[in-house]
């Protein structure tokens, strides 16, 4: 606000130096002075003497003394002149005065009137900043959930709008589509394991019962699943089948590229299970009968919302040819008291310059922190926003106690440096409450 300001003042300043330096420079003479007009009417007289005596108006004796009398006549005119000089012109400080009065008053009324004087109010650029990404969001998820009702039968449509409604915190709405979904698309994979984690979420992240038995659907259909298998393996660690478990998991490892994150991240849950198998006096196999996989073509999925249910974290798919970003989130001490597992976790990825519009969201719990993360284009809220199009990205994480997308007081939030896509590594530190 103080930059704005003070421009504003330069240009003030401009405009008067602009108005003021020449009415107020000093002017040269417009006429000549008293001697030399009384020289020149002297002059004047005595050609009029001259002229009455060649054409004989004026006797020829009569000349001298004419001329006599003309010369003791300018001798004292110009005498008086020299005394009495002429008064210098007098400049035009009232007008001035006028001037330096009204341009300044009439730029800052002008500017108060037809303006936005509050622009410039940090609060308000501030709230400019962080609000109208969220409102975006909930305003785009409107507008998809008014086109799907003409839509009925549009698939891939209902897919945007039910995990829309999960990453809003939408979840009624979220699992009534989701049960659209699998009514028009009931043999795809990625629908079924999608509404088991929806709907496992929904139930405080208990997968007993009907999500498991959509994750059994999925992978009847797809036996190769990543987000199916990942949550059955979690069903089944949550029941203290740790053999079935492991197999599961296994059988996830065998479907991700060798070396990659996803492999790294996999072997963590493996030797997890086998720990929670040992301690609970359970040791299973180096290998299980259960983890050969059937021969079957991997699909492109759709990474999940958030980690499989009671998992620590879960690999997700990227897009085919698409860029991730890829790091972990955590919680600064001096704010651990401050959040309850029951609080909502969101990761964003938004473009550093321009539209707010989150390009990737992932939503999850606050109990899960610290958190490892891979945000793609599946996640986006459009098609026409991409992660993996946008030059330069920053991710945030927040964590909210209302659950909702939009951004409200006391929530937690962290940001992360700006970042291009296919970063790996990005660490965000939640270390601020929005005020």
């Amino acid at each position: 606000m103080l930059t704005f300001w003070i421009l504003a003042a330069l240009l003030i300043v401009a405009a008067l130096a602009f108005v003021l330096v020449p009415l107020l420079r000093a002017r040269p003479k417009a006429g000549p002075t008293v001697r030399e007009a009384n020289l020149a009417i002297l002059r004047g007289q005595r050609r009029d003497i001259e002229a009455d005596v060649a054409v004989g108006l004026l006797p020829k004796d009569a000349r001298e003394s004419a001329l006599a009398e003309l010369a003791a006549r300018a001798e004292e005119d110009l005498a008086v002149s020299a005394e009495a000089p002429a008064a210098p012109a007098r400049k035009p400080w009232a007008v001035a005065a006028v001037f330096a009065v009204l341009i300044p008053v009439a730029a800052v009324g002008v500017y108060l009137w037809a303006g936005v004087p509050a622009a410039t109010d940090p609060t308000v650029m501030a709230a400019a900043k962080a609000q109208p990404g969220d409102h975006q969001i909930e305003e785009m998820v409107l507008a998809l959930e008014q086109k799907m009702k003409e839509r009925p039968d549009d698939v891939q449509g209902w897919m945007l709008l039910a995990r829309s409604y999960a990453a809003t915190g939408k979840m009624p709405k979220a699992l009534e589509a989701y049960a659209h979904l699998a009514k028009i698309a009931p043999q795809d994979a990625n629908v079924l394991a999608d509404y088991a984690d929806a709907l496992a979420l929904a139930r405080g992240r208990n997968l007993a019962g009907e999500p498991t038995d959509l994750v059994n659907r999925a992978l009847a259909i797809d036996p190769r699943h990543p987000k199916a298998l990942a949550l059955a393996g979690t069903a089944k660690l949550n029941s203290g089948d740790f053999a079935a478990s492991l197999a599961y998991w296994e059988r996830l490892r065998a479907t991700v590229a060798p070396g990659s994150e996803d492999e790294t991240e996999v072997n963590s849950i493996i030797a997890d299970v086998r720990g929670r198998a040992a301690a609970a006096g359970k040791p299973v196999p180096p290998s299980s009968g259960l983890a050969a996989l059937p021969a079957a073509p991997a699909q492109p999925t759709l990474p999940p919302a958030h980690p499989p249910v009671g998992a620590s974290a879960a690999p997700a798919k990227a897009t085919p040819g698409g860029k991730t970003v890829s790091g972990t989130v955590k919680l600064a001490d001096s704010l651990a008291g401050k959040t309850s597992p029951t609080d909502t976790l969101f990761i964003y990825a938004r473009a550093e310059t321009g539209s707010r519009i989150p390009l990737a969201i992932l939503r999850g719990g606050a109990g899960e922190l610290p958190k490892a993360f891979v945000l793609d284009d599946s996640m986006g809220m459009t098609p026409a926003a991409t992660l993996s199009g946008t030059p330069s990205v920053v991710i945030e994480a927040r964590v909210s106690k209302a659950g909702g997308a939009v951004t409200q007081p006391g929530d937690l939030l962290g940001t992360s440096k700006p970042v291009a896509p296919g970063a790996q590594g990005v660490a965000i530190v939640i270390d601020r409450v929005v005020p």
